[in-house]
């Protein structure tokens, strides 16, 4: 019995010097913060000067404020599902920009994501537009039948048809991971750069 509570105690201690981070430790996770925090200010200011608030940072916070702006920005790199939401992730590319500017290269790679995410909107609104049309063609016929037996003129909602909604889910679940691989493989390129 008292070998068994001496290996409990052993372990108990072990898991109470886990449980405590090295000052090191809480000054990375606090730079990386404040790091996700010029991050989150970047997206959500137009005029946040990120460029600037990088130039301000001491050596030794700079690597680990870098690994938390890349973290948030990444996370930022989408598939777009409309316009809007591709401006934003835009904007997360242009912070990357910022980030990575010592290195021009990295230009390309924002080009070719840019490029990705505004093929995969553009083909998914395609498909989108092809799919509405070819139910509008299936319900043209129901919609005169039902206008001459109301005798007033019906029109049915193509796209609030549960038969539509269930079509487009199906061909999203097809469209979206072929390009959720690509930009996951892009992403990680920024991702692996830092070691985040």
């Amino acid at each position: 019995m008292g070998e068994i509570r001496s290996a409990l105690e052993i372990a108990l201690e072990k898991a109470e010097k886990i449980g405590k981070a090295s000052r090191e430790e809480l000054r990375a996770q606090e730079c990386r913060e404040k790091g996700q925090r010029l991050a989150a200010r970047f997206l959500n200011e137009a005029d946040f000067d990120l460029a600037g608030e990088i130039a301000r940072l001491s050596p030794e916070e700079k690597i680990p404020v870098l690994r938390g702006l890349v973290e948030v920005l990444v996370r930022n790199l989408v598939l777009p599902r409309d316009e809007y939401a591709l401006k934003e992730v835009r904007r997360a590319l242009s912070g990357l920009e910022v980030v990575f500017s010592a290195f021009p290269e990295v230009k390309n790679l924002t080009r070719e994501i840019d490029r990705l995410l505004s093929q995969y909107l553009n083909h998914r609104e395609a498909l989108y537009q092809q799919l509405k049309q070819q139910f509008e063609a299936q319900l043209s016929e129901v919609e005169k039948t039902l206008s001459d037996q109301m005798g007033v003129k019906v029109k049915v909602d193509v796209e609030m048809q549960p038969q539509f909604q269930e079509e487009w889910r199906k061909l999203r679940d097809q469209l979206d991971p072929q390009y959720q691989r690509q930009l996951d493989y892009l992403k990680g390129i920024f991702e692996k750069a830092l070691g985040t």
